[in-house]
């Protein structure tokens, strides 16, 4: 039994007494129905529709098993179920026509936008940034970026010699890097030979080979990475006065007496003078001390016991004291004191924690600098070995207990400056306190080199072993005269993007290129859309002709945004915009065009054809000055692009983003300054459902309902090659004459070659018809356009379609003019 039950479709959920009745077959199943009765209907784990039948919902995973029984309710309804769906619905080819078709409007608003966030961009902000919590950047093309730090910079000293660590990424995704391509500033790598160790990780590599993987917190308190200034350790002060002498401390109460005891050869003993020895000793007071003079710092006073150890007499933060007004009398009490620099924390400079709160760590480096060097200068002038020793102590935060490291011992003989890094394993993960102080005793002696600085305290911290998805650099730069300070901040590489290509039907093997349509694609399947959502055919077609032209993109997002926006920027250098196509992203060029799609004429008209005309006024921009970013400079550039008559006065600026090529930014500016002069005059009009039809930038024919112009209306009926229509058609004598016909699908047919009939209403042909045109009543009967050859209808592209309700469409189409074209292939004026 063939029983038809009724399938009722709904375009609008929110309006349910809208819909089209359907009619399906008692024993049909779902899947079924919509592969006869829906073209555009592909099977899909989320439908931009909704089926209930009795009201019960239908799971996609159901469509072909459901069977249609007599007497089903059955509702299918068009809703929003994707980022597509916002724009149109598949269903919805057979709901009255109803898709939504804003999308395909795409405002052209970049030039009006500046991007921020990439310092490329900046030239005032270029170099090697962190970037927490940043987008990663992505890069197309041929373009010079800084890359950012994925670890912060690290400085060690290996054999005397600094070396600079880096850890970079260069963007997402796979590049190819040339060795001339890797720079320091403007200076390729290759001219550091010796000096420079790069290493480039593809994505999802492991990177635990290179040192410079390592994510290593350096302490603020200790030093920083691009300075050397440190803690200076100063030792305890037991002789000053050379081989021959040395300084005594006595007291007479609270005051403190300076001899310098000095052997005398002639006497063949000591000899005492009371003295000043290089730090001027003030008043000592029972609780705190004041030393005027240069060595300035926290000083503890020590006396000895009975048994030699020395015990604190006195302590206290240096200050002047203007109240001082010289030693006083010797009293001499027997007592010796030392004087020395404790750092804040008795004989130790620190504890400083080596790691911020909530992180641990079990490697450590402290850094020590020997700015003058290290030895000692004899009478001969001969430099004499000299070795300081230091001792470094660490316990876990809120520990009592020290631990000591054993003790670092610098020996050497030299008046050049001196760096080493100490490195240390900790058994355990800790947050490591740390505290250092110098053991070897110092002195004042002019001719002894040994003062040092600790200038670093680091831990390594969790550091990542590969970064999947993303290219990357691990460097180690050692330190010279000839890289100076540059390499930490300026170090920059041009790379190639590396993607696939879609070329003879076929993606080709992932292989650098500059090429638009690669990155096209790209973007889209990178926000989550597969391959089908790709209009892969006319992505194709203008592969082709964007590569012959040489048409590029060379870019680099590292700020968030939106597909569309990306995608209008990625296509703009082709002169293309992406467009919402029944499911899929296309991308549409504005290009010469011979060949019209539609016909739109006063009988599929609703109201009348408005006509606006903007006229050139006094303010008006005379010129485009277009900014491009130079590959030679990597830094903006501009080129001015006038059409004869404008003067440059006051040129409108814009940015060709994505380009790098004079000549080019030259063809994109005179391609806006074009349009901006031949694209003048709009028309917006309505149709029921017939605008649907067109996409964004079609090429339609337009009928002029201005008297004297093209004539139009409705074809009666057609014999052979001869068409009888609804009015009578006026001849213009000594003028040639056409004839355009409306296919049932609303695309146009012909011009053809039209001759004077035998009766007013008849024009004959020159050819034979392209369709087959029904006048039986099913469908509306062809319409037609009839006119002299040159100006036949208004030529236009459809620039703006808007679906106002179910049955009215507002379409806005700009008279097309080949002049816009013709400098698409012009080289930049010198």
């Amino acid at each position: 039994m063939n029983t038809q039950i009724d399938i009722n479709v709904y375009p609008n959920k929110l309006d349910l007494s809208l819909f089209e009745p359907c009619k399906g077959k008692a024993g049909e199943t779902l899947h079924q129905w919509l592969v006869s009765n829906v073209p555009d209907y592909v099977e899909s784990d989320t439908p931009l529709f909704s089926a209930f039948i009795n009201n019960r919902e239908v799971k996609p995973n159901e469509f072909k098993a459901t069977t249609f029984n007599p007497g089903d309710d059955v509702k299918l309804i068009v809703e929003a179920k994707g980022a597509e769906a916002i724009a149109y619905a598949i269903i919805a080819v057979i709901a009255v026509g109803v898709a939504i078709y804003a999308t395909n409007q795409i405002p052209d608003n970049y030039n009006s936008t500046t991007p921020d966030g990439s310092s490329i961009y900046d030239v005032n902000t270029q170099g090697n940034k962190p970037k927490l919590m940043g987008v990663i950047p992505e890069n197309a093309g041929h373009h010079k970026v800084f890359p950012d730090y994925l670890t912060m910079p690290r400085k060690e000293y290996i054999n005397n010699e600094q070396w600079l660590y880096l850890m970079l990424c260069v963007g997402k995704g796979s590049y190819e890097i040339l060795e001339e391509n890797i720079l320091i500033a403007n200076t390729p790598i290759n001219r550091y030979l010796g000096d420079i160790d790069c290493q480039v990780f593809g994505p999802g590599e492991d990177v635990s080979g290179h040192e410079a993987h390592r994510n290593v917190y350096t302490s603020s308190e200790v030093g920083s990475t691009s300075g050397s200034s440190g803690i200076e350790l100063k030792g305890r002060v037991t002789s000053t006065g050379g081989d021959n002498s040395s300084y005594v401390y006595s007291f007479d109460g609270e005051a403190l007496i300076v001899h310098l005891v000095e052997y005398e050869p002639e006497l063949g003993r000591n000899t005492r003078f009371k003295t000043v020895p290089p730090f001027t000793v003030g008043e000592v007071l029972s609780i705190s001390g004041t030393l005027n003079g240069q060595n300035d710092g926290y000083y503890e006073l020590l006396d000895k016991d009975a048994n030699g150890s020395a015990v604190n007499k006195v302590d206290g933060q240096y200050q002047d004291d203007p109240a001082w007004t010289g030693f006083v009398s010797e009293n001499e009490s027997g007592a010796t004191v030392e004087v020395e620099d404790g750092g804040g924390d008795g004989q130790f400079n620190g504890p400083y924690f080596a790691c911020p709160d909530g992180e641990l760590t079990n490697k450590l480096w402290l850094d020590f600098l020997f700015p003058q060097g290290l030895g000692e200068l004899d009478d001969d002038g001969n430099f004499l070995v000299r070795t300081v020793t230091v001792r470094i102590e660490y316990r876990n935060a809120g520990d009592d207990e020290w631990t000591p490291i054993d003790d670092e011992v610098f020996t050497n003989s030299t008046n050049d400056q001196l760096g080493f890094t100490v490195p240390i394993d900790l058994p355990l993960y800790i947050r490591p306190e740390v505290r250092v102080k110098r053991v070897t005793a110092a002195t004042d002696d002019t001719r002894i080199y040994d003062d040092i600085y600790w200038t670093g305290l680091k831990a390594e911290l969790t550091s990542a072993t590969s970064y999947p998805g993303a290219t990357t650099i691990a460097v180690k730069i050692r330190g010279t005269n000839a890289l100076a300070g540059s390499a930490e901040n300026k170090f920059n590489v041009i790379p190639t993007r590396i993607l696939p290509v879609y070329e003879n039907g076929v993606w080709s093997d992932p292989r650098p290129t500059t090429d638009i349509a690669p990155f096209f694609a790209h973007v889209i399947q990178s926000a989550g859309h597969s391959q089908d959502k790709i209009g892969l055919d006319e992505l194709e077609a203008l592969h082709t002709i964007w590569h012959n032209r040489g048409d590029e993109f060379n870019a680099v997002f590292d700020t968030g945004s939106t597909l569309f926006a990306v995608l209008k920027r990625v296509l703009a250098p082709g002169f293309a915009k992406p467009v919402l196509d029944y499911g899929k992203i296309l991308p549409v060029r504005d290009q010469p065009r011979t060949i019209h799609k539609h016909m739109y004429q006063p009988d599929n008209y609703i109201g009348l054809l408005e006509r606006d005309i903007k006229l050139i006024d006094d303010d008006e921009h005379d010129g485009i000055e277009v900014e491009y970013f130079s590959p030679v400079t990597w830094k903006s550039e501009t080129v001015l692009c006038l059409l004869p008559g404008d003067l440059g006065i006051n040129p409108d600026k814009i940015r060709a983003f994505g380009i790098t090529n004079r000549d080019k930014a030259y063809q994109y500016g005179m391609r806006e300054r074009r349009t901006r002069r031949y694209r003048r005059t709009t028309f917006n009009f309505t149709t029921e459902m017939d605008a649907l039809n067109s996409s964004y930038l079609d090429y339609c024919a337009l009928a002029d309902d201005i008297p004297g112009y093209e004539q139009s209306g409705v074809v009666e009926y057609i014999i052979g090659n001869s068409v009888y229509v609804n009015v009578e058609l006026k001849w213009q004598s000594g003028q040639s004459h056409v004839l355009a016909l409306r296919k049932p699908d609303g695309t146009l047919s012909g011009p053809y070659t039209a001759s004077i009939g035998s009766t007013s209403n008849e024009v004959v042909i020159n050819e034979a018809l392209d369709f087959e045109p029904v006048f039986d009543g099913s469908i509306e009967p062809p319409l037609f356009m009839f006119g002299i050859s040159s100006r036949w209808c208004n030529n236009v592209l459809i620039s703006d379609i808007k679906p106002s309700s179910t049955d009215r469409v507002k379409v806005t189409a700009e008279r097309y003019d080949e002049r816009v074209y013709l400098d698409d292939d012009s080289l930049a004026p010198t």
